[in-house]
């Protein structure tokens, strides 16, 4: 079997992989206290832009034919995509009730006057 030249989304998934493990491994020590709403900004935007892909990808296997994209006659297979599609749909609901929730810590974040520097004691 060929490999397709062009694998775009396989090479963002793992860079997404990549980058999420770096935020787990830097987010927990924040030196400026305005990072503490500007990262969760991004994550909400990562975290909109999975659940589209979410919903993509339960398209994709809604989509894939026996004998063309899947081994004809297989019935484990064809489990499988069935497991797949109404897997990714939940997980694409979870993934926008998870943007709501966390659209609404982030607006929360939005009010709050962060103080990244302090010349002197905090002033009322």
């Amino acid at each position: 079997m060929t490999e397709p030249a062009d694998r775009a989304a396989f090479h963002a998934a793992s860079r997404l992989s990549r980058a999420a493990r770096d935020l787990i491994q830097s987010a927990d020590k924040l030196d400026r206290p305005s990072d503490s709403y500007a990262i969760p900004g991004n994550v909400l935007d990562a975290v909109r832009s999975l659940e589209v892909s979410l919903a993509q990808q339960a398209q994709w296997h809604r989509g894939a034919e026996a004998g063309r994209h899947f081994q004809e006659d297989h019935v484990d297979s064809t489990i499988g995509i069935m497991t797949a599609v109404a897997e990714l749909d939940l997980a694409t609901q979870q993934a926008e009730g998870l943007h709501e929730t966390q659209s609404r810590a982030y607006g929360g974040s939005a009010v709050v006057r962060w103080v990244d520097e302090m010349d002197g004691p905090a002033k009322g």
